[in-house]
């Protein structure tokens, strides 16, 4: 294990991020991934169950593929038995787009129309989150030290008018702790640390931080590379710190470089781990948690597929150890992959789901310029005497081909990623990169 070379950790929690609202893992995989992550010495894993948890109370939230009770707990004693603490989250203000776009919690909506955000002042919203968390506390229970439960970007709170003449008698802060409050001091309660990102408290002031302390651990997070290079988040985690909030990183491996990005971005994901972990050193953090997101939202397409991304996720892995990464941590993370204690686990497979990955990636640019360039042609509609048929001709015909050439890439990417991703998630992932291309060459007039 080369790429893992001390023979301590730099940073004592490293976790990764398991965003299954994506393309989650069939059940067998799933427990896979914990194997792969015991190999790269992670010792935590956040679960984002989403759709895929077998909802009791919300059976309605359940997607096709939903694991079984059975599943969850295999997954459980599983990551117990290897040394890695799991921590589930569910969404508790902000993200609810799973939740509010069925019809039974339409009410709970802060903007009528708009899913992202619960309504903060009807009682209801807490108590569908708190029902949640029940439920997932029946299957984790006994296995859980902690518990996230998002609070983040929740872009529309205040907008209600209740919730508008609470911001006014008592800020956008009291508004949040009304709400989120009596929810962490039900975790709290049951022995469980609450977890929460740490976005929506970045300019609260420090009375207010310092009565958050005592409830909830913040998760700061930022995904771009070279994210220090300003002060302004040490700042942020340095008001945190002086108020008694204990404080955790949270950098990206994959799931941050655009929001239909087929690939991470090695070279930026591996500066914003790096950055992270210093970060993590110099402030003291709790520890750090490699995201994985698998979408930007619950009703964005998908992107980076986890199994084309473990050398991203490697290299995470090998930063939060080390404490640093090498000039040649690709390569590293490659032989590492390919290598005999990882071979079963990622192995040939990776590198055919990488491989085929970056192919599809590569058509999509080139086919998306030639659906444009035709798009721009038919812009001359107007002056019809000006539109070359021959040129017309040969560009339908290019475009035919690429299409064509399309399809087969997308059977090449479902068949590298049969038995680790159930069906339908594989052929909505290539759908989603083949129906743009198609409408956007049918506006030009090539289909």
């Amino acid at each position: 294990m080369k790429l893992l070379t001390r023979t301590r950790p730099v940073v004592g929690v490293r976790c990764v991020h398991l965003d299954l609202k994506g393309m989650p893992p069939t059940p067998a995989r799933l427990l896979d991934i914990l194997d792969l992550l015991a190999r790269l010495r992670i010792n935590a894993v956040l679960v984002e169950w989403e759709d895929t948890y077998p909802w009791k109370t919300c059976p309605e939230l359940r997607c096709e593929t939903a694991y079984s009770r059975a599943h969850v707990m295999r997954f459980l004693e599983r990551a117990k038995r290897l040394g890695i603490e799991v921590i589930p989250l569910v969404q508790c203000y902000g993200h609810a787009q799973t939740v509010l776009s069925k019809k039974r919690f339409g009410k709970l909506q802060e903007m009528p129309g708009n899913v992202d955000d619960l309504c903060g002042s009807n009682p209801e919203s807490r108590e569908v989150v708190l029902d949640m968390i029940a439920d997932v506390m029946e299957t984790h229970h006994g296995f859980i030290e902690r518990f996230h439960l998002g609070g983040d970007e929740v872009w529309s709170m205040g907008s209600c008018p209740r919730c508008s003449r609470t911001v006014k008698r008592i800020g956008k802060a009291g508004l949040y702790m009304n709400h989120v409050g009596p929810i962490l001091d039900e975790v709290n309660a049951q022995g469980v640390r609450p977890l929460l990102w740490d976005d929506m408290m970045r300019k609260w002031p420090m009375g207010e931080l310092r009565r958050l302390a005592e409830r909830t651990d913040l998760v700061s997070w930022g995904y771009r590379p070279e994210l220090f290079v300003t002060p302004a988040r040490h700042r942020t985690i340095d008001r945190f710190r002086k108020a008694g909030v204990a404080v955790w990183g949270a950098s990206a491996f994959k799931g941050a470089d655009g929001v239909d990005a087929d690939l991470p971005v090695i070279v930026d994901r591996t500066k914003n781990t790096r950055d992270w972990v210093r970060e993590c050193r110099r402030s003291r953090l709790e520890g750090v948690i490699a995201t994985g997101w698998s979408r930007y939202g619950t009703f964005v397409v998908p992107c980076d597929s986890l199994e084309a991304s473990l050398d991203a996720l490697a290299i995470a892995a090998a930063a939060m150890w080390n404490g640093t990464v090498s000039k040649d941590c690709a390569g590293e993370a490659d032989k590492l992959l390919r290598g005999r204690g990882l071979a079963k686990l990622a192995g040939s497979r990776f590198f055919e789901c990488r491989r085929i990955t970056r192919a599809l990636a590569e058509w999509r640019k080139k086919a998306t310029g030639a659906a444009l360039a035709a798009h721009r042609h038919s812009e001359l509609a107007g002056e019809p005497d000006r539109r070359s048929p021959y040129h017309i001709r040969r560009m339908k015909r290019g475009f035919a081909a690429l299409v064509k050439e399309g399809e087969e890439l997308g059977r090449d990417f479902a068949k590298a990623q049969q038995g680790l991703v159930p069906k339908i998630w594989l052929d909505r992932y290539v759908a989603s990169r083949l129906m743009p291309i198609r409408k956007l060459g049918a506006a030009g007039g090539l289909v």
